[in-house]
């Protein structure tokens, strides 16, 4: 085995470097779970494992842990590079959280996608709606361990995505985190009929 030395850079906004994709997520939920000022739900984090070779970690987690809501945390294509046309962008660094509407392992529960965009328009928290053509997030694996539950996949944008230069934003991250954390502050409040 080789494992490249690959120190992560930051370059103005952008952190360059490798294995962004899952830490970037893990970076979220820890410091959303930070921001979160109070809240009346019970919150259980896990950071999951073989999630790229068929979401094994999420489907046990989800199995013993048994949530009402599962949110997946992961990183997305950002397409936004000369010679993708704009519709094939998926998203745009810098433009803010992606709200996953579907990737090719899961179709995000409508209610909590309008509870997300909802939540990030009202507290001006840029986001981008993503429709993922390709992949597929822990979410796939939470929507059918046992009866299933309503889940999301929140994404940070990223370049070169599975290579040792991969590029988030800044303001993306910051965006995820606020928005994980104040859905976590008023998930009491939301109703999904069970």
């Amino acid at each position: 085995f080789v494992t490249l030395d690959r120190p992560a850079e930051r370059v103005g906004e952008t952190i360059v470097g490798k294995c962004m994709d899952d830490r970037a997520g893990v970076f979220v939920m820890i410091e959303a779970l930070r921001a979160v000022r109070s809240h009346e739900v019970e919150i259980v984090a896990v950071a999951t494992v073989q999630e790229e070779v068929g979401l094994r970690g999420a489907s046990t987690a989800a199995f013993g842990v048994e949530p009402d809501v599962g949110i997946a945390l992961d990183g997305t294509l950002a397409m936004d590079i000369p010679g993708v046309d704009e519709h094939d962008r998926i998203t745009t660094l810098g433009k803010g959280v992606g709200i996953k509407v579907m990737d090719s392992s899961s179709i995000s529960d409508p209610r909590l996608v309008r509870h997300f965009r909802d939540i990030a328009r009202r507290d001006s928290i840029p986001f981008q709606m993503e429709v993922l053509p390709r992949g597929g997030t822990d979410a796939g694996a939470m929507q059918r361990t046992r009866g299933g539950m309503p889940a999301i996949t929140l994404s940070v944008p990223m370049r070169y995505v599975h290579t040792p230069n991969e590029m988030v934003n800044e303001i993306d991250v910051q965006a995820a985190i606020d928005l994980l954390a104040r859905y976590l502050e008023e998930a009491h409040t939301l109703s999904y009929g069970f």
